[in-house]
């Protein structure tokens, strides 16, 4: 009834709470329940098609790794399917979510920033080439 916009007040005295705070209470706990098995049927879900991604790729390990160029390409696709539903593309290494060179590198000089507390290094402390990176790192930011 809520979510059809019917007011606690109505919803109360239709169903017979004694109050719009009760009435409220039980629509809240009830949408809350809603939302947590809606969470739990989606994390569910989500183990079924890893389970099934596993079998697939069980069934053609043995293939793969004995050459067979179509059972390759099969398997990588499984681990690029097993990849983008972990969110696992979305990281690199490091675990950041920019996984560009550019980003890498800005992330790595913020790092080395904060770690000496300088707001740049001194060119004295680097090589020439080193020198570069981080003066295009700057200019990119």
């Amino acid at each position: 009834m809520r979510l059809a916009g019917v007011q606690y007040k109505t919803i109360a005295d239709k169903l017979g709470y004694s109050s719009q705070a009760a009435a409220s209470k039980d629509v809240t706990r009830a949408l809350q329940m809603a939302a947590r098995a809606q969470q739990e049927s989606s994390e569910q879900l989500l183990q079924i098609e890893i389970d099934r991604l596993d079998r697939m790729m069980a069934a053609l390990w043995t293939s793969a790794c004995g050459g067979d160029v179509k059972a390759v390409e099969a398997v990588e696709r499984l681990i690029a399917r097993r990849s983008s539903l972990l969110g696992l593309d979305l990281l690199n290494r490091n675990g950041a979510e920019n996984s560009d060179v550019v980003s890498l590198l800005g992330n790595l000089f913020a790092q080395i920033q904060a770690t000496n507390g300088q707001a740049a290094l001194p060119s004295a402390v680097l090589d020439a080439e080193e020198v570069e990176v981080v003066e295009a790192v700057e200019v990119i930011r």
